[in-house]
């Protein structure tokens, strides 16, 4: 079927074609651009390019008025003729997407340093990430090593953003229960794919809006595991930033000096 519509296209463009030139309506120069407008057409019917085509009788309308059968009007052969489906799409406009900003982030971290020197915690590393792992801001404390301390506060927050709950739970999901070896395994592998970009202990959380959308990840290192999930924590509430929450809520440290 789609054979004999392209011979039949072509046909008419060549019997089209014959006419101007006898009639001496069209110059040589004129059929040759006919070609070049049709041909895209021709070749969208062709079987070897799986290519789908509105609808040809746009394609035969213009054919005809050409050839006499009708008015000639302008015709875009590259329109596409679902205009219903078109302006249903459009109408429903872009999806919003909460992004956190650079200011946010930066006043995050710097909230979660003030925290670690207000307790006498060790020096920390916080990292701030974007809801799709990019980091947004990054600073070390003076007195945290510059090896490795950094890389683990980018894995703690990072597995937050695959996991999609805090690095804590990460660690929990497949070690609280005893003789579960399998488990174990299932999360060393998990952080071995991942080329060591995640990390199973505590100092990662989420932050998150009021109807639980991920705008990012928080990840501090440096300290003991439980004094950096308090410093990731109580920084994001410290920052005050409207609309956001942290996935855990509240902290499990027992060093804290803070008044709670």
């Amino acid at each position: 079927q789609t054979r004999q519509l392209t011979l039949r296209i072509s046909v008419r463009v060549i019997s089209i074609s014959i006419k101007a030139m006898k009639s001496k309506i069209f110059t040589l120069l004129d059929v040759a651009f006919l070609g070049l407008l049709v041909a895209p057409r021709i070749c969208a019917f062709s079987p070897l390019k799986r290519t789908t085509v509105s609808s040809p009788t746009r394609l035969h309308s213009y054919l005809d008025s050409l050839s006499g059968l009708g008015t000639p009007s302008p015709v875009n052969f590259f329109a596409d003729d679902d205009t219903t489906t078109t302006s249903a799409v459009s109408s429903t406009g872009f999806q919003h997407i909460p992004v956190l900003s650079l200011d946010q982030a930066d006043v995050i971290s710097s909230a979660a340093v003030r925290i670690c020197q207000r307790n006498g915690f060790n020096p920390v590393t916080v990292i701030v990430l974007d809801q799709s792992g990019s980091p947004i801001v990054s600073k070390r404390m003076d007195g945290c090593p510059p090896v490795g301390v950094t890389d683990f506060a980018m894995a703690k927050a990072y597995s937050c953003i695959v996991n999609k709950y805090p690095s804590r739970a990460f660690r929990d999901r497949y070690t609280a229960e005893p003789n579960q070896a399998a488990k174990f395994c299932q999360m060393t592998a998990m952080v071995d794919i991942s080329q060591g970009k995640m990390a199973p202990f505590p100092g990662g959380i989420l932050l998150t809006t009021a109807d639980g959308q991920i705008v990012g990840a928080v990840g501090v290192s440096g300290a003991a595991g439980d004094e950096d999930e308090y410093c990731a924590i109580q920084g994001v509430r410290e920052a005050n930033v409207a609309g956001l929450f942290t996935v855990p809520e509240t902290h499990s440290c027992a060093t804290v000096k803070d008044p709670q």
